[in-house]
């Protein structure tokens, strides 16, 4: 029975048969870092300018929006034409066949403003009933 060859000594690799170096990767295995062969890295590369182009949004979505927000949180008068620019803008989103986006704008707007205008006539019987009540009861006292 023969035996392998030892080393010498001094050699770094003494006493350790059939390992690799320290720092040096074993036979089949990539580096660390690098993606083994016919691996790609995490991201595979881009192409620039390609990729999805968002239609531009229809006609009246963004002012049937911002009015609609006006009209809930500051005037009550803007809410009225935020439904109007909703509905025309909702059409004109509906008709383009996917030319114009936006529809969840003018539909959000549209929502604000029916939102806005509920407020609004909320807003209006309040004050009529104030004044009924007022004038009622000022009647009420003059008569002592």
């Amino acid at each position: 029975m023969t035996h392998p060859p030892q080393p010498p000594p001094g050699d770094p690799n003494h006493g350790q048969q059939g390992q690799q170096p320290y720092g040096q990767p074993e036979y089949g295995q990539p580096p660390y870092g690098q993606p083994a062969y016919g691996q790609q890295g995490a991201y595979p590369p881009q192409q620039p300018g390609v990729g999805y182009v968002e239609p531009p949004n229809a006609p009246g979505a963004v002012p049937a929006l911002v009015l609609g927000l006006i009209g809930v949180t500051f005037c009550g008068l803007c809410a009225p034409f935020a439904i109007a620019q909703g509905r025309k803008a909702e059409a004109t989103a509906d008709a383009s066949g996917g030319a114009y986006g936006g529809k969840g704008m003018a539909t959000a707007g549209k929502i604000l403003g029916i939102v806005g205008t509920v407020f609004l006539v909320l807003a209006v019987i309040f004050v009529l009933l104030f004044i009924v009540l007022g004038v009622f009861s000022a009647s009420v006292d003059s008569s002592y």
